[in-house]
C-alpha cells in the first residue's frame, strides 16, 4: 500500500468484510492507530481490490493480522497469494519469524504455509482464535536488508526504493545479505 487511494481500498476491505458481515466487530474493534503504522497488503482479482491483509513490525518478529477477502472473490488463490506475499515481505526484511492468531477453520491453511500452532486455541473478541507462528528461512533468492552502511551512496539507493519492491540489483558489491530488524 503505497497511496491514499490504496489506503482506502485496504480499509474498505476489511469494513465490507468484518463490520458488514461479522456481528461481533465493531468500528472500534476493527480500526485503530495500528493501521497508520503497519504495511497493508492488497490483491487484486482482474483489477478489482479483492483482499487484504495486514503486518505489523516488532523488532524481534512481523505480526499477520486482518487477512480479509471480499465474499465474492473468496477463494484459496486469493488467501494464498497473500499469505505468500506477506510471508515473502518479511523474509526480505530480514525477519525469521512471523505470528499470527487463525481461525481454527484456517489452521490447517497457515500449516500449508509452514506455520505451526504455537499454544491452545484463545478466546478473543474476534471469536476462538489458534496462535500461529511460522519460522521463516533464509531465502538468499528473495535478498534481504541488513543494517548499513549507512552513507553508502548504494546503500541508500536500495533503502529509498518503495517498500517491499527493492531493487537488490542496484547493489553492485553488496554484502552476502542485509537484515533490517527495526521496526517501521
Amino acid at each position: 500500500m503505497r497511496t491514499p487511494d490504496e489506503h482506502a481500498m485496504a480499509m474498505a476491505i476489511r469494513a465490507a468484510v468484518f463490520l458488514a458481515e461479522e456481528d461481533n466487530i465493531t468500528y472500534f474493534d476493527e480500526f485503530n492507530g495500528n493501521d497508520y503504522v503497519s504495511t497493508h497488503l492488497i490483491a487484486y482479482v482482474d483489477g478489482d481490490p479483492a483482499g487484504v491483509i495486514r503486518l505489523r513490525w516488532f523488532a524481534d518478529f512481523a505480526l499477520l493480522e486482518r487477512v480479509g477477502i471480499r465474499r465474492r472473490y473468496r477463494s484459496y488463490q486469493v488467501l494464498a497469494g497473500l499469505a505468500r506475499a506477506a510471508l515473502d515481505l518479511a523474509r526480505q526484511k530480514g525477519y525469521r519469524t512471523v505470528a499470527g492468531r487463525a481461525r481454527k477453520e484456517t489452521v490447517n491453511f497457515w500449516k500449508r504455509f509452514g506455520g505451526r500452532q504455537s499454544g491452545e486455541a484463545i478466546e478473543m473478541y474476534r471469536g476462538t482464535l489458534v496462535p500461529i507462528i511460522h519460522d521463516l528461512p533464509r531465502r538468499p533468492d528473495l535478498g534481504a536488508i541488513e543494517a548499513g552502511p549507512f552513507g553508502d551512496p548504494e546503500f541508500e539507493n536500495l533503502i529509498v526504493q518503495a517498500e517491499g519492491s527493492w531493487d537488490f540489483s542496484r547493489i553492485k558489491s553488496r554484502p552476502t545479505t542485509h537484515h533490517l530488524s527495526a521496526a517501521e
